[in-house]
């Protein structure tokens, strides 16, 4: 068990690095590229990605059931099962591969008539649907190494290569746009950064498991069927995801205006950084439940769900409460005044959704870990359905703020109503045990947090993102007082002789 929690550690702390990039480089490059560009071209920009993002559900959740299979033949020392599942995924998206590169030429040709586009970027948005396109057909294919890096645990390697693609990205697009050049250039670097990574990420996946053999041959039926069997409802899930997170910007292109899509992408984006943060630490939590509930291992799944979700909730919590309290504050500083009102409300409204939704990550990393995320798919789905349907509905009324309130209200009814019974069959524990031992003490224990936020923000408002980080800091010892004053009988009993237990192994 020490050990397991040591590697859950080091993953954790790995994929960490990874996002802390990516969110520090999308954090320097949006306010970059909005006053370079402008709220027209930016606007436009973000359409265009997120529009070829939905080719992404392509996968059919192939990645998951490469991460299932190939760590399951290299545990077992069956390379033959492990080479005839990737062989059959990756066989898979190649397919899925030509099929993507005519949608998006389709999509390409009709998008200015989908969206409005201004006239003057009709020729360049086709342009960067194209580009966008080939990218992910890269990335589709090849980036399946992607998986076998994964399933072998070695998100350090993993890191290592998507901290090298981030670079190649970022100076690409600081040099182009430095240069005068707009949107396109700047596809040709997103094309470029992802064709090298995904080339890089295959030759590490092979240099670790060189026993790993690949068939371009059309997979039986047999192994087919039995990758579909654990990948169609994580499929599901993935789609339902891409609606709820990323139609947003599309109903907004399609019922506001392009211009307006910049305003609620600058409040979307930072709830999305938020929940990469928590994605980062609950992914590894899934090949951790699959060995406990193979071993029949029930107390230790238990333990896990009490303490990732603790551990989950005491990350994401004072992040959340100062987005809400004082985000209209952080985005003026950031991305400039003129952001800071409108932006500020989408995103005091999205960070309410995330508020209850990301308790729930652990018991959905659990579930997939022992197999039980049929039941998460359908409620996805339900929740993306309505998601779609009020943000179209209420967007006519008010605007982007209707398109946010459209994702938080079936949010809420997922994440509340449904979520915390679900959890009894999935640990074994009584549902209110989720809301004693769990949510109430950590949402007691960032009251005193948000209370004095609040206080800071209306005597002592930042002027610059510097002083806004600084304050920021200097009040996160409050929570951490709060909580261990709340938990301060489990830090007795359970923290402080783990700790002590690795200091003696250590100076053994």
């Amino acid at each position: 068990m020490q050990l397991r929690l040591r590697h859950i550690g080091r993953s954790v702390l790995s994929n960490w690095l990874a996002m802390a990039a990516s969110m520090a480089a999308a954090f320097f490059l949006s306010p970059f590229l909005v006053h370079r560009l402008g709220n027209a071209a930016y606007g436009v920009w973000i359409l265009a990605i997120s529009s070829v993002q939905y080719f992404g559900l392509l996968d059919l959740g192939m990645r998951s059931s490469v991460l299932r299979y190939v760590s399951k033949g290299y545990a077992t020392q069956d390379h033959k099962a492990a080479s005839e599942a990737f062989s059959a995924a990756f066989w898979v998206r190649l397919q899925i591969s030509a099929l993507l590169l005519a949608l998006c030429g389709g999509l390409a040709a009709i998008f200015p008539q989908i969206f409005k586009v201004p006239s003057g970027l009709v020729n360049d948005v086709r342009v960067v649907v194209a580009l966008m396109g080939l990218s992910l057909a890269i990335a589709m294919s090849i980036g399946v190494y992607g998986g076998v890096v994964s399933a072998l645990n070695r998100y350090d390697l993993y890191t290592f290569v998507a901290l090298i693609q981030l670079s190649l990205r970022v100076i690409g697009v600081v040099a182009v746009v430095r240069a005068g050049r707009g949107i396109v250039a700047i596809a040709w670097c997103e094309l470029f950064a992802a064709m090298t990574g995904s080339l890089l990420m295959a030759y590490v996946a092979r240099t670790l498991y060189p026993e790993l053999k690949i068939s371009l041959k059309r997979p039986s039926w047999g192994v087919l069927k039995t990758i579909w069997s654990y990948s169609v409802y994580a499929f599901l899930v993935m789609v339902a995801v891409q609606v709820i997170y990323q139609t947003d910007n599309l109903v907004v292109g399609a019922f506001v205006s392009a211009s307006a899509v910049t305003f609620y992408s600058i409040g979307n984006s930072l709830c999305r950084y938020t929940q990469q943060l928590v994605v980062a630490m609950t992914t590894t939590f899934t090949p951790a439940a699959s060995t406990y509930d193979s071993a029949g291992e029930t107390s230790s799944l238990r333990a896990l769900y009490f303490t990732g979700t603790r551990a989950t909730m005491a990350v994401s919590m004072p992040i959340l409460v100062t987005l809400l309290v004082r985000g209209d504050n952080f985005i003026g500083v950031w991305m400039g005044p003129q952001y800071s009102h409108t932006s500020g409300i989408v995103l005091a409204i999205l960070a309410t959704a995330l508020l209850f939704s990301l308790p729930n990550a652990p018991a959905s990393s659990i579930a997939f870990g022992i197999e039980k995320h049929k039941t998460i798919a359908k409620w996805a789905i339900g929740e993306a359905v309505v998601n779609l349907l009020l943000s179209v509905a209420l967007a006519r009324i008010f605007g982007i703020y209707g398109v946010a309130i459209g994702t938080l209200v079936p949010s809420l009814v997922v994440n509340v109503a449904f979520w915390p019974r679900y959890v009894t069959n999935l640990v074994k524990i009584d549902y209110r045990q989720v809301f004693v031992r769990v949510w109430g003490p950590l949402f007691l224990s960032v009251v005193p947090f948000a209370a004095a936020s609040y206080l800071v923000d209306v005597f002592f408002r930042a002027r610059n993102i510097t002083i806004f980080i600084l304050q920021t800091v200097a009040l996160l010892p409050i929570f951490a007082m709060s909580i261990g004053w709340i938990f301060r009988n489990d830090i007795k009993r359970v923290i402080l002789p783990r700790i002590g237990s690795l200091f003696h192994v250590e100076t053994r």
